[in-house]
């Protein structure tokens, strides 16, 4: 009988022994950043390993980088992911880049990710750009902040690949290695090129061609996304997809204003739900400051939620009282049958957007609470670039 009990209490052991494992595999879980850099077009490929396999559906990245590069733009590698332009700011030799990303499913795979692209928009002249270390905030379901090291401060490890015959610059010292690259080795073959350097895109609308493959000629949205696309307002959620029909959240319109106005400098925020490290605080203060967003009654202005067709319109209304263009035209709109859904403190920016062949409805319905897709949004962004404040 006490054999027995041994035998039940040093199997007991080992399931205990067994089942604490992953979670001292979590604890010393070190994440580190990868970049393999091309030279040739400035295009960093970015990736996350050493994570502790819990699933992560959103990341948001922070590093500063050696040079200025005011071009940046970033493409997700995952293309059901979600990302907007990154938030650039360029000073005394350096960038600073806030990168966001998002999806409904896991980004990764168990303790590795793929990022996605950043493009620098030029080319690098033979030095190492990268930092040695980056701020990293990783998000698990719900977008909760995953705990321990997936959150905080991560090494930078990078590649940087130099024109043929030269040798790669290893790590965020910018010393260059003594050694030629084994070419043996995957990770050492330079990532491949689908897109051209950013300052070759042609800037006007009609001549661009998109490399979405889910934007068609025959769509009635096309010559909208050529414009939006073409005067960097709006990208790709990858880099062959547009996701017309995805909707457009309160943070991206407003970010895609403070872009247009020239990204004027603006610090700190009157609501609680904007940190001051998201991709959207700057441009949600800026459009704060100016009279542009009022946000909501409890004091949050929630970036992340869907933008509605009359939350749109009024924050259009807004920003062309504050750029000072005529918006005394009114239309009205009882031909609409829904008419009277429209929230109160939409009414007139709802009539003046009609009236400026912003809306036109939908189906002969206005749709004032219906979430605005970014088909949708990308056709108001033009109509109200050329019809209100009289850009080509």
């Amino acid at each position: 009988m006490n054999h027995k009990k041994s035998v039940v209490s040093l199997l007991l052991a080992l399931v205990l022994a067994w089942g604490l494992v992953p979670a001292a595999q979590a604890a010393e879980a070190r994440p580190a950043l990868r970049g393999t850099v091309s030279q040739a077009t400035g295009k960093i490929s970015l990736s996350l390993d050493g994570l502790d396999g819990s699933g992560v559906y959103g990341a948001q990245l922070e590093l500063t980088l050696e040079g200025e590069y005011p071009d940046c733009s970033f493409v997700p590698a995952s293309s059901t992911a979600y990302s907007p332009d990154c938030l650039v700011r360029t000073a005394q030799g350096k960038t600073e880049l806030t990168i966001y990303v998002t999806g409904q499913d896991p980004l990764n795979s168990s303790t590795t990710m793929a990022l996605g692209d950043l493009t620098l928009g030029k080319q690098l002249g033979g030095t190492n750009v990268m930092p040695a270390t980056a701020e990293m905030i990783l998000l698990g379901r719900g977008l909760a902040a995953l705990p321990g090291g997936m959150t905080g401060q991560v090494p930078v490890s990078a590649t940087v690949w130099q024109p043929p015959g030269g040798f790669p610059i290893i790590g965020g010292t910018g010393k260059p290695n003594t050694n030629k690259p084994d070419t043996s080795k995957p990770e050492t073959t330079p990532p491949a090129e689908t897109t051209p350097p950013a300052e070759t895109v042609p800037t006007t609308p009609g001549d661009v061609t998109l490399p979405f493959q889910d934007v068609q000629a025959s769509d009635w949205f096309y010559a909208a996304v050529q414009y939006v696309y073409a005067n960097g307002m709006m990208g790709g959620t990858s880099e062959t997809a547009f996701s017309p029909t995805k909707t457009t959240t309160r943070g991206m319109i407003v970010t895609i204003l403070h872009r247009l106005e020239g990204s004027p400098a603006a610090e700190g925020t009157a609501f609680s739900d904007v940190a001051p490290q998201q991709y959207y605080a700057a441009p949600v203060a800026w459009a704060s400051a100016n009279g542009i967003v009022t946000g909501y009654g409890d004091g949050s202005f929630r970036p992340q939620a869907e933008i509605t067709r009359e939350q749109m319109a009024a924050i259009l209304f807004r920003y062309a009282q504050s750029k000072g263009a005529d918006v005394t035209q009114r239309a009205g709109l009882e031909a609409f049958p829904d008419a009277a859904s429209v929230s109160s403190y939409a009414v007139d920016a709802m009539s003046w957007a009609v009236s400026a062949g912003l809306i036109s409805g939908m189906d002969g319905q206005l749709v004032p609470g219906g979430s605005a897709t970014r088909a949708q949004a990308a056709t108001i962004l033009m109509r109200f670039c050329t019809n209100v404040l009289g850009k080509a």
